[in-house]
């Protein structure tokens, strides 16, 4: 209003009226009532122009204070609404907590639950209750049996692309390499801290490339079977021929030697830590007896203190097979310019990428590990029985094999 009335004020000509004489009390003039009507008003009207005059400043002042006014509102604002916000997302961590905690109770209560019902469908099964042999309840039990499920750290890559050739044993040909490419779900940067310190590791593995399954399938389904309850390992021999072994008429059980026919096809290797990039999840191991990619299921230190017995016996066919004599390789000119050449990039007019080494770090590596597979003499026992060595010398090789090896197709006689 005063902004308002100031400028009205000035427009009518209050700058005159600032000039007037300061304000004294005045005597009364004697005149007319008209007269003293008019003094009146003037005074009046100078009153009101002074008053306007001082209050000139205020038009900056009032603005200034509606805007701290303002200002200290949105303030209180804001924080009103950050203590809203706080509060609330106290409670919803509150009540988050109390369902983690809730989940968790279940959770083992139904672990536990489901535990004990294993336990008692065992017990049953095991004392013959629950409909007798079969039965209904037999079957039931035999669901219910307690099982395992294992799930692979990681696939190797094996020179080995083949089970023919593969050592039957591990630490046959020490120069072999093999890469346990670890899966991504393990953190291999944490699980492999440390590993590096050993020398050499236990490492278990699938047999994937095994036939057992196929055969028992094959053989449960000739039983036509409909009812009761159908044993297990249907079709696998318990007494098998040992690998490597001299006496070809020899059969012992399964269990007793290392064939890679086992009711659980789970192997158990010796090998010698190479290298280990946590970062990348890579192990290179040497000496390793698998396939091309093998699952693997665990790697466990090997401690020398407690794990080698130099006393411990064997029978007198494994000692034998041991002592077999290995095989003196010879490379061909041919063969060895071949594989030069593969290194280099190419064979002959045919130019392609150079061969990769990987995990080999040399040619004199590669090479050591071809001879060291092939002395072995890689033949099946079928082979061998039909390609007997005839013991003499001659200009034609008797048998010719061949050998995938890393990204080599051998060929030997």
């Amino acid at each position: 209003w005063l902004k308002t009335s100031g400028a009205e004020w000035r427009r009518r000509g209050g700058r005159d009226l600032r000039r007037a004489p300061s304000t004294r009390r005045s005597r009364s003039v004697p005149g007319t009532s008209a007269q003293r009507s008019r003094s009146a008003r003037s005074g009046t009207d100078v009153a009101v122009a002074m008053a306007i005059g001082g209050a000139s400043s205020l038009p900056l002042i009032v603005p200034l204070l509606a805007s701290l006014s303002a200002a200290l509102a949105l303030a209180l604002v804001l924080a009103r609404r950050e203590q809203r916000s706080a509060r609330f997302e106290a409670e919803e961590q509150r009540v988050a907590a109390e369902r983690q905690a809730k989940l968790r109770d279940e959770e083992r209560k139904g672990r536990i639950r489901a535990e004990r019902q294993l336990r008692e469908a065992s017990q049953a099964s095991a004392s013959g209750v629950g409909g007798g042999a079969g039965g209904e309840g037999s079957e039931e039990a035999e669901i219910a049996k307690p099982g395992f499920v294992f799930h692979p750290i990681g696939h190797f890559a094996s020179c080995y692309r083949n089970r023919c050739g593969t050592p039957r044993q591990g630490g046959i040909v020490p120069e072999s390499l093999a890469v346990l490419q670890c899966d991504r779900d393990l953190n291999p940067k944490a699980a492999l801290e440390g590993l590096s310190s050993y020398s050499h590791c236990w490492v278990l593995y699938i047999f994937h490339q095994n036939t057992n399954l196929q055969r028992e399938g094959r053989t449960v389904a000739k039983r036509r079977q409909t009812k009761g309850r159908v044993p297990l390992w249907q079709g696998l021999c318990m007494k098998v021929a040992p690998p490597r072994c001299p006496d070809r008429d020899l059969r012992v059980g399964v269990l007793a030697c290392r064939t890679p026919h086992r009711p659980n096809p789970v192997g158990l290797s010796l090998a010698r830590i190479m290298r280990v990039d946590a970062a990348a999840g890579e192990v290179v191991l040497a000496g390793l007896d698998v396939v091309d990619g093998t699952p693997c299921l665990d790697l466990k230190p090997y401690l020398p203190s407690f794990e080698c017995i130099p006393d411990a016996s064997v029978p007198s066919w494994v000692q034998a097979s041991f002592e077999e004599p290995l095989m003196k390789v010879e490379w061909t000119p041919e063969a060895s310019a071949q594989l030069s050449s593969l290194l280099r990039g190419g064979v002959g007019e045919q130019q392609q990428a150079p061969l990769q080494l990987r995990p080999f770090s040399s040619e004199a590596e590669l090479r050591r590990a071809v001879e060291g597979t092939l002395a072995l003499d890689i033949r099946s026992p079928l082979q061998r029985e039909r390609h007997p060595n005839p013991g003499v010398s001659a200009q034609q090789p008797f048998f010719v094999g061949d050998l995938w090896f890393h990204e080599l197709h051998v060929t030997y006689g």
